[in-house]
């Protein structure tokens, strides 16, 4: 595979291949073939790009760093959360992961010390006993979580950050009264803009909203890397291969998300999943704020992914999810049509068997 990709035989594969697929009308199976053989070690290894960055970073086998170990803490501890906004939560559940959740708290401050990423853990703690309390139970792990409760004391908040938060229907209600079907329909990809600056106020307000699209176990690990700098915009953008509006580019956001995150191999791709939908509540939240977007795909190979890795100082658990260009409307403007698919395209009824 390696002769393929790298010596003469690769270029007597890619002139042969370019004879049989220039003029491509219907595929056969020479054409298939040479194709495979053509592109098969590109494949390969961007492959093993992406495998061995996920197994080095992900918490599939090693929990040492801070980033691994709250990770889980965060999944344990909303388990908890969850467990307790059920419409009839069975007292004293949840006691194996309970009991984990505990153990894994005490041993992040012995290596780590504490902080206040352990508030939301410690809050849905109290709120466990307190829902054990009111049940009459004593649930099997209440010694641990007392005591670690006292541990982390010190840097507990008032008004706790963990547990369930009562919210009313009407609530919800009148905070979606105004939003109409227009708001979304009239969201477009903007590749026109005026001179007017974007302020950080608008897009910090924008990632604030962002930061409420569902996350697995509220693992909240994407970041938004804003750049400023013409030049530096320009630079990512080459690398992303955007043309023809790049001038009119006020911000350019590069939307990430960190393996440590994610464990096994059934999270392998919850990764882009969670940051896809990030990607589309901040472009939703800055639409919101009268700005416009257009998000440009990050389907790279190994080559630029690594130049923009460079070019941007990312961490090596970081990757990269979209970058997406910000700037403020023109009075009028033209927007690619991109016509929707029939709901019926879209949609699938499951009724039953």
């Amino acid at each position: 595979m390696t002769f393929v990709g790298r010596g003469p035989l690769r270029t007597l594969v890619q002139a042969a291949s370019a004879r049989c697929l220039g003029s491509v009308i219907r595929p056969t199976r020479l054409r298939t073939a040479l194709k495979a053989i053509r592109n098969c070690p590109e494949v390969a290894g961007d492959l093993l790009y992406d495998s061995l960055r996920y197994l080095r970073h992900s918490s599939t086998f090693y929990y040492g760093t801070r980033d691994n170990r709250l990770s889980r803490i965060t999944a344990m501890y909303h388990s908890v959360e969850r467990g307790l906004a059920l419409p009839a939560p069975t007292p004293g559940f949840g006691a194996q992961n309970i009991a984990h959740l505990v153990e894994a708290i005490e041993e992040y401050v012995r290596r780590f010390g504490m902080d206040a990423s352990l508030n939301p853990a410690a809050g849905a703690l109290d709120a466990y006993l307190k829902f054990n309390r009111l049940s009459n139970t004593d649930p099997p792990n209440r010694a641990g979580i007392e005591r670690t409760l006292r541990l982390l004391e010190p840097i507990r908040s008032e008004e706790g950050d963990g547990g369930t938060l009562g919210i009313s229907r009407d609530s919800i209600h009148a905070a979606t009264a105004n939003v109409s079907a227009d708001f979304f329909l009239k969201r477009y990809s903007i590749r026109q803009y005026s001179d007017k600056e974007v302020s950080q106020a608008d897009i910090d307000a924008a990632i604030i909203m962002a930061q409420k699209t569902p996350a697995v176990c509220n693992r909240q690990e994407c970041r938004v890397h804003v750049i400023h700098d013409k030049a530096l915009i320009l630079k990512a953008l080459a690398i992303q291969g955007s043309r023809g509006f790049n001038d009119q580019i006020n911000k350019l956001l590069v939307i990430t998300n960190r393996l440590t995150a994610f464990y096994g191999m059934g999270e392998r791709n919850q990764c882009w999943i969670d940051g896809g939908m990030f990607a589309m509540g901040l472009a939703l939240a800055l639409h919101s704020r009268g700005l416009g977007t257009c998000c440009l795909n990050w389907s790279k190979s190994a080559a630029p992914d690594r130049a923009l890795r460079r070019l941007l100082k990312l961490q090596p658990a970081e990757v990269v999810i979209t970058l997406m260009a910000v700037g403020h409307l023109p009075a009028n403007l033209l927007v690619a049509r991109s016509v929707r698919r029939p709901l019926a395209s879209a949609r699938r009824h499951i009724f039953g068997q």
